[in-house]
């Protein structure tokens, strides 16, 4: 066997040796599936609260705390959406955001969890608010 040959043939067996010893255990992973299965979350339509304000709320819950939440109150633009209120948190919780609102604009609660492995989101409708 070459140098050369054998330099290569020691790389690849410690990049192997590397992924197997950073890979995390099947029984982990396991686990982790079914956490996930019994998270869940919402994110409800966004309603006119007071002549000015929209809100809307958002929540999880079975979730343990390697998961966390950031929750997007948005209206409608003509470049896109921006974002009027945001929160965040770890866990289950739930949360009305609020923030001011003036003419007429569509309105949508954006949840995104994230538990390191995963990334999932959910949106309410799109509402038209009258301000």
């Amino acid at each position: 066997m070459s140098k050369l040959t054998r330099a290569a043939a020691l790389a690849l067996g410690s990049v192997a040796l590397a992924t197997v010893l950073t890979a995390p255990p099947a029984h982990a992973q396991e686990a982790t599936a079914a956490e996930a299965a019994a998270c869940t979350f919402y994110a409800n339509n966004p309603y006119k609260s007071g002549s000015k304000t929209v809100a809307a709320r958002a929540g999880s819950s079975g979730c343990p705390t390697n998961w966390t939440f950031n929750v997007y109150l948005e209206s409608s633009r003509w470049w896109g959406w921006a974002r009027d209120s945001h929160v965040r948190w770890v866990g289950s919780s739930a949360r009305t955001l609020s923030a001011g609102c003036a003419g007429t604009h569509e309105h949508r609660l954006r949840i995104v969890g994230d538990n390191g492995l995963w990334t999932s989101s959910k949106s309410s409708s799109e509402v038209t608010l009258h301000c």
